[in-house]
C-alpha cells in the first residue's frame, strides 16, 4: 500500500521529501546486520548497504501507462526485471546495470509498459481497477506473471492474485478469498491492508503471500507498543493453498510528533517477501511513524523467517481467527534495518540481482514514490547464500 493512501496529503509529503536532504536520512539506528530478535539460531546470512540510486523515468503519453508507485519487483535475469505499480494496471520492464566489483548501480531505465487486460481481453478501467497491485513474480514456464492485488475488481476490502500472460497482458487466472476454503479467513481483511507481497522459490514449487496488516479476526493492528499478527500464506506450484503461519509485525517506533499535518498517520506492515536460493524466506517490513526525534520518517527492516515449531494456523479453530487463541508464530531474525526520514524511501519491492565478484549477491529494493516519475532503488549485499 502506498503512503498516499495512508496520509492522503501527497503534496505536503512531496514538499517535505524535497526539503529533507538524503545526505542526512538516518534519524535512528544505522544499518544493522544479524541482530537477533527472536529465539532462533543466528543465520549464516548477512545483509549490508551498498548503494542508493535515484533516477527519473519518462511520463507516458497515456497517463495510465506511466510508471508510478512501484511496489513489486520480479527478477528476469541479472539485469532485467518486471516492476508492478499500485497506481495503474500495467507491468513495467526495468533494466538495471550494476558494477560487479562494487555493487554500485550504474544505470536504471524503465522501458515500455505492458498494459494488463481482463479475462475478455479488455483494458481495465484505470479509475476503478488500476490501483493496488503490489507484488509480482515471474512464471517462466507458462510465460506469465502472478500479481498480488489488494483489491478485487474494484472491491477494496478483498485481495486477489492475478495471473497475466506476458505475450499480451491478458488475465489467465484469478485467486480470491473464496477460491479455496483455506483462504476464506481473508474475507476479514482490513481495507487496503491485504495481500501486499508475493514470492516464489527458484523451482516454482512454493509461492508465498501475506496480508499487510492484521485481519479483523486476528486481532488489532500494530501500535507503538505491540505489532499486529498477520498470516503468511503458502501455495504449491499449482497455486493451491497448503498452509498458513502467523507472523508478528514489529511495533512502529513511536507516535509522530511533527509535522502537525502528519499526526496520527502512523502505519506499519509487511510490504514484501522473497525466497532466497536454498529456500529460506525473508520478509521486508515498512513503518511510517515517529523516529528517534519524533519527527515523521520511514523505516525498513528485513527479517529471516524461521518456521521451526510454528503453528499451521489454517487448521481447526485457528482457521477462523487468531484473536484470543494460542498459537506459535514464526521466528524472526533481523538481518538489516535503516531509518530514512521523509524521503523517497517507501521501499516495497524486493528482488535478487546479480552475483558480485566475491560471490555475494545483490538484493534490490524499489520505492513506491507515491506518484510521479522520480524513482529510487537501493542495492544491498547478501552474503552467506549457497552458490
Amino acid at each position: 500500500m502506498g503512503l498516499r493512501a495512508v496520509m492522503g496529503l501527497r503534496a505536503g509529503i512531496a514538499l517535505l521529501a524535497f526539503a529533507t536532504p538524503f545526505a542526512q536520512p538516518a534519524l535512528g539506528a544505522p544499518d544493522s546486520t544479524a541482530i537477533a530478535i527472536a529465539s532462533v539460531a543466528d543465520p549464516p546470512i548477512h545483509i549490508s548497504f551498498l548503494d542508493r540510486y535515484e533516477f527519473l523515468s519518462k511520463e507516458a503519453s497515456q497517463a495510465d501507462r506511466t510508471a508510478e508507485e512501484l511496489s513489486g519487483l520480479a527478477r528476469v535475469d541479472d539485469e532485467h526485471f518486471f516492476a508492478i505499480g499500485d497506481a495503474h494496471a500495467c507491468l513495467h520492464r526495468l533494466t538495471v546495470h550494476i558494477d560487479r566489483a562494487s555493487g554500485k548501480i550504474l544505470s536504471a531505465k524503465l522501458d515500455r509498459p505492458l498494459l494488463l487486460l481482463d479475462g475478455k481481453g479488455h483494458p481495465y478501467d484505470d479509475s476503478k481497477d488500476g490501483k493496488d497491485r503490489e507484488g509480482v513474480i515471474l512464471d517462466p514456464k507458462s510465460r506469465s506473471v502472478w500479481i498480488s492485488n489488494e483489491q478485487t475488481e474494484g472491491d477494496r476490502h478483498h485481495s486477489c492474485i492475478e495471473q497475466h500472460r506476458l505475450s499480451d497482458g491478458r488475465l489467465l487466472a484469478l485467486i480470491r478469498w473464496d477460491s479455496d476454503p483455506m483462504l476464506r479467513v481473508f474475507e476479514h481483511g482490513r481495507r487496503n491492508r491485504g495481500w501486499e507481497s508475493l514470492a516464489r522459490n527458484e523451482a516454482g514449487t512454493e509461492i508465498w503471500t501475506g496480508n499487510e496488516e492484521a485481519l479483523e479476526v486476528d486481532g488489532p493492528t500494530s501500535t507503538d507498543h505491540e505489532g499486529g499478527v498477520i498470516r503468511l500464506q503458502k501455495f504449491d506450484g499449482a497455486m493451491h493453498p497448503v498452509a498458513q503461519y502467523a507472523y508478528v509485525l514489529d511495533p512502529y517506533p513511536a507516535k509522530i510528533r511533527g509535522p502537525l499535518f502528519l499526526l496520527d498517520r502512523e502505519i506499519v506492515g509487511l510490504s514484501e517477501l522473497l525466497v532466497l536460493p536454498g529456500g529460506r524466506l525473508i520478509a521486508l517490513e515498512r513503518a511510517f511513524a515517529g523516529l528517534v526525534t519524533g519527527e515523521a520518517g520511514l523505516r525498513n527492516r528485513i527479517y529471516l523467517v524461521d518456521f521451526k515449531d510454528a503453528t499451521d494456523v489454517s487448521k481447526g479453530d485457528l482457521a477462523g481467527g487468531l484473536d484470543g487463541r494460542k498459537f506459535t508464530p514464526v521466528g524472526k531474525t533481523l538481518l538489516w534495518s535503516r531509518d530514512w526520514g521523509v524521503t523517497n524511501s517507501n521501499f516495497e519491492g524486493m528482488a535478487l540481482g546479480p552475483r558480485l565478484a566475491g560471490g555475494d549477491r545483490v538484493l534490490l529494493l524499489v520505492a513506491d514514490n507515491n506518484g510521479g516519475t522520480s524513482q529510487t532503488l537501493v542495492a544491498l549485499r547478501v552474503s552467506g547464500l549457497p552458490r
